[in-house]
């Protein structure tokens, strides 16, 4: 790729600086700046002449020239010599773009660079006198190919350069207009040289050419063309420098796959593993980086179960700085994979409307096998040897294997296999979970992150709990591996911030006849202002939570009304929320016939609602049978009380 350096720009400027007005003793007069002439032949055209320039009059002064900077001349202009810039005043009108517009574009031959999408730009002369006629003269060569490192641009070959009328501009003809179309005429990577010819029947010279005034002599295969003015349309992966073929595809993206395949030696996938390709716009100078207009992927199988074959696929979205596949590659057990990249931008014919590519770059040819492997590498060794674990906050080390969490804190647990092609096919968190109610245990699914990762999260406990968990993970043959177990405590104040007024409660749904806590309740929880309804956790607890949230909902401080349903008996309670630290409202269902001498332990000063549909009352901890017969002697006074 090439482009201007810092040193290249300073030698740049100092070729412009010496390419405009040197001072030049004019006599009778003051020493006034005269115009610049390359000598160097011309076209044989009357547009490019190659005559040496008169001096400018006295009058005209040019303005410092910025250093670094070829600018357009600014001059007000008065049209008496053969000095062009004195006789005319050009300025352009290039969308969006600042420093190209007014006397901001370059003359050669300092570049000027036209972003890629730009539809086209103004360039405007101004004279004092009447303009019988304005040209425009312009040639210019597009992206080199591979037999032509400069081909000419249709209808303006540097053999025979074009000229085009300006539109003069009515009723005084003072001021002329072109509009150059790039996109209908000048592709990304057209490198363009105009110059401008002038006349009038009101002043002497009749005919001023800005080529005369200041040119740059353009070869071309077979003469010299003169140029004042250049732009290059800058090409997708030219990062807006100009710059010849660029034929290093890693200059301008970058590919990855997950998992990776284009290491040394390359990776291998396992036979569960898909592979996607991700692209990705670089900027070797640092600077932003350009979308990528188009990229396909050609991939070509052997062997293998899918047999052989060559295939196509696009990268998507287009016009994006990261492109991946629209769906993932594979898998292809035992096959033999080799892929590259084709990159261009697309650009609309203008002869027949037709898309075509322009600016092709292909990246190198990149090769993997499809592994029949993927298992544990350890399967005798447990989860430990074959997974990293991971658990936030920290449950897990040595030192923290009998953790006492706050109350309401969840525990996220990952596994993360390292060795890329052992995929985690199924992964699942064993818990058993106990408070001062009662005790319950099952199986979670961990979800997956992607192949080789996956998770769980297990929810912030009640006070006074108890959670031990362990984790089984499958390999790609159903091969299981499992850890030890771990167990944490949750209790004290509660992990969420609680502002002034407000506190958390927890509700405990237990089944009498079996000591334990009743999964997936159906229930309603609301005060005088607000309700939410929901399901319970599989863990046999619930608690207020936020609408379309995570975690708890403080809730405060004043009456709320619980509502449960479990084996067909809703049960309802209220109570009141007055401090901040968290409790438990246990319910009481039974699912079968309960024992005598069953017992149930009550939280103190906490209220339980009826079993099985009686009255609601409070209890510490006595035998079911008795409790049945103090909830039925207070029935029995409340409904001769109300008789009377």
């Amino acid at each position: 790729m090439r482009s201007f350096t810092a040193v290249g720009l300073t030698a740049l400027a100092v070729l412009c600086l010496a390419s405009f007005w040197s001072p030049t003793a004019v006599s009778g007069h003051a020493q006034a700046p005269a115009p610049h002439f390359v000598a160097g032949p011309a076209v044989a055209s009357s547009a490019l002449p190659a005559a040496a320039p008169a001096a400018a009059p006295a009058s005209v002064v040019h303005p410092a020239i910025a250093p670094g900077l070829c600018p357009t001349p600014s001059i007000t202009p008065n049209w008496d010599s053969t000095n062009f810039f004195a006789d005319a005043l050009v300025t352009f009108d290039v969308p969006n773009q600042p420093t190209l517009s007014g006397s901001n574009f370059q003359m050669t031959p300092c570049p000027n660079v036209i972003p890629t999408y730009t539809n086209g730009f103004w360039m405007n002369v101004t004279t004092n006198v009447p303009l019988v006629s304005a040209n425009v003269t312009i040639w210019g060569t597009g992206w080199p190919t591979p037999s032509n490192a400069g081909p000419p641009i249709a209808n303006f070959d540097p053999t025979t350069p074009s000229t085009r009328p300006m539109q003069l501009l009515g009723p005084y003809y003072h001021t002329a207009r072109f509009y150059f179309n790039v996109y209908k005429f000048f592709w990304p990577g057209s490198q363009v040289y105009f110059n401008i010819t002038l006349s009038t029947v009101s002043a002497s010279p009749g005919v001023i050419r800005s080529s005369q005034t200041h040119y740059n002599p353009i070869n071309f295969s077979g003469g010299v063309n003169n140029a004042t003015w250049s732009f290059y349309v800058a090409d997708p992966w030219g990062a807006g420098q100009i710059q010849s073929a660029d034929t290093n595809f890693s200059n301008d993206i970058q590919v990855s796959t997950s998992p990776s395949v284009l290491g040394d030696p390359a990776y291998e996938p396992n036979e569960r593993q898909s592979l996607q390709i991700l692209l990705t716009s670089v900027n070797p100078t640092g600077g932003p980086t350009t979308p990528i207009p188009m990229a396909q992927g050609t991939f070509t199988l052997t062997g293998g179960e899918v047999g052989s074959g060559v295939y196509i696929e696009n990268f998507g979205p287009s016009n994006h700085t990261v492109l991946t596949l629209p769906l993932p590659l594979g898998p292809y057990p035992g096959s033999t994979v080799q892929f590259n990249i084709t990159a261009w931008l697309p650009w609309e014919q203008s002869t027949n409307g037709a898309v075509g590519a322009i600016d092709r770059i292909y990246s190198p040819l990149f090769k993997f096998n499809w592994s029949k492997a993927g298992g544990w590498w350890a399967p005798t060794q447990g989860l430990g040897s074959n997974v990293q674990m991971t658990t936030t906050p920290d449950v897990t080390s040595a030192t923290t294997s009998s953790s006492v969490l706050q109350t309401g804190t969840p525990v996220n647990i990952t596994i993360h296999s390292p060795i890329e092609n052992v995929t985690i096919t199924s992964a699942v968190v064993n818990f058993a979970f106990s408070d001062s109610d009662g005790q319950s245990s099952g199986t979670i699914l961990m979800g997956a992150v992607n192949q080789n990762t996956s998770y769980a999260v297990l929810p912030g406990l009640p006070p006074s709990s108890t959670m031990t968990f362990s984790v089984t993970a499958k390999d790609v043959f159903g091969n299981p591996v499992s850890s030890g177990n771990y167990s944490y405590k949750e209790s004290g104040a509660a992990s969420l911030s609680l502002a002034a007024g407000y506190g958390l409660f927890f509700v405990d749904v237990l089944d009498i006849s079996t000591g334990n806590l009743v999964p997936h309740v159906n229930y309603t929880i609301g005060n005088n202002s607000w309700t939410e309804s929901g399901t319970g956790n599989i863990y046999g607890f619930l608690a207020p939570v936020p609408i379309g949230g995570v975690g708890y909902l403080p809730v405060a401080f004043g009456t709320y009304t619980v509502t449960v349903k479990a084996f067909g008996v809703t049960e309802t309670y209220s109570f009141v929320v007055s401090t901040s630290n968290p409790f438990t409202v246990l319910f009481l269902f039974a699912s079968q016939a309960v024992p005598p001498d069953t017992s149930v332990n009550a939280p103190p000063a906490v209220a339980l609602p009826a079993v099985i549909g009686l009255a609601g009352a409070f209890v510490a901890s006595f035998p079911i049978v008795n409790w049945f017969r103090e909830r039925r002697r207070k029935a029995e006074a409340e409904q001769r009380r109300i008789t009377l």
